[in-house]
């Protein structure tokens, strides 16, 4: 265990507090989900002002509370033996777990995270976390949304079919609450979060610059590891050894040529099945997701290469080239041939 982690397991004064008046109110049950009056009421009789950082406790959380005016992320150990109490926030929040074990809890569904898991929430998601052990060390990550935005989705431009996956996740719906990536304990993780945190408690210069970059080179490595094994519990998948990252990732790879019944076999699944699974992930059927890949990647060679428009019309799937001209120009506004002049207009 590195030197800073290992500081965090001494319990502050805070925490001593909250674990005292735990044991003694176990009819309390206060490892449950609670509202918000109950809480504070605890927290209050319990609060003493040490290093521990406490904000004004709400429902909702704005950015306000605990991310500082000239950072774009803060870094906030979770409390242990806070009372469990059901909140939500208006920006990302990566929960770490360094050390021990602890329930998240959300309206329908309780995770035991362990060492080594990482689970981001979008803004919007109500859920509470249950940390009721001297051994857990949990590292709260907050991220503006636009900071977030730009270290993750920047990640996926060029992957039309993912970005339609992770927009819904993360900004359209409040359907599919949680990602989770289970890494096992990797001791890189670890360091790029201790790192990270270090520098936005020291007073260097750029600092807020700095550990933007650090935040962004976890969620790089996060995704270059561990993308195959992220959790995307509200998906039914229904076989559990099915992963929908690599079904869209070949959906993506192969969208020029691939048809739903080819897909659904390659995965074992109904061609109805498949449909479902594409649009509770996408929020767009199959053949909307093909198209869109279709066009976002002719739109590209036509302003980025000097292919002729039959070879780029080809490349992305299309055997006529009129009906490509004809769906292009649907999407875009504009043929193909306007499309690549208008690129280049001063």
């Amino acid at each position: 265990m590195s030197t800073a982690k290992a500081a965090f397991l001494a319990l502050s004064k805070t925490e001593l507090n909250l674990k005292r008046y735990y044991e003694e109110h176990p009819e309390l049950h206060l490892d449950k989900p609670h509202n918000e009056d109950e809480s504070i009421d605890i927290l209050n009789k319990c609060y003493v002002n040490d290093n521990t950082r406490i904000g004004t406790f709400s429902t909702t959380i704005n950015e306000q509370t605990f991310i500082p005016e000239d950072m774009d992320i803060a870094f906030v150990r979770h409390m242990r033996y806070t009372p469990a109490f059901w909140h939500t926030h208006e920006f990302f929040e990566l929960l770490c777990v360094l050390d021990g074990e602890c329930k998240n809890i959300f309206s329908d569904t309780e995770i035991k995270m362990v060492p080594g898991d990482i689970c981001i929430h979008s803004p919007r998601t109500t859920h509470t976390v249950s940390a009721f052990s001297d051994k857990c060390i949990l590292m709260n990550i907050l991220m503006r949304r636009s900071t977030f935005e730009n270290s993750f989705m920047s990640l996926l431009r060029s992957d039309s079919i993912l970005s339609n996956f992770f927009n819904r996740a993360f900004f359209n719906t409040t359907d599919i609450p949680y990602l989770i990536f289970h890494t096992n304990k990797d001791p890189l993780i670890e360091k790029y979060i201790m790192d990270s945190y270090a520098e936005a408690s020291s007073l260097h210069r750029y600092r807020k610059e700095m550990v933007n970059a650090q935040i962004s080179q976890l969620i790089i490595y996060l995704m270059q590891k561990y993308e195959s094994s992220i959790e995307i519990p509200s998906i039914n998948m229904e076989k559990k050894d099915s992963n929908l990252i690599y079904m869209l990732r070949y959906l993506q790879a192969n969208y020029a040529t691939i048809t739903l019944p080819e897909l659904a076999a390659f995965f074992n699944y109904s061609e109805r099945q498949m449909q479902r699974i594409i649009c509770s992930a996408t929020g767009m059927s199959f053949s909307e997701n093909i198209q869109k890949q279709k066009i976002e990647r002719a739109c590209y060679l036509l302003a980025e290469s000097d292919r002729s428009i039959t070879e780029i019309s080809e490349e992305v799937g299309y055997v006529s080239l009129n009906n490509f001209r004809k769906i292009f120009h649907k999407h875009v506004g504009l043929t193909p041939s306007e499309f690549r002049k208008a690129k280049f207009l001063p």
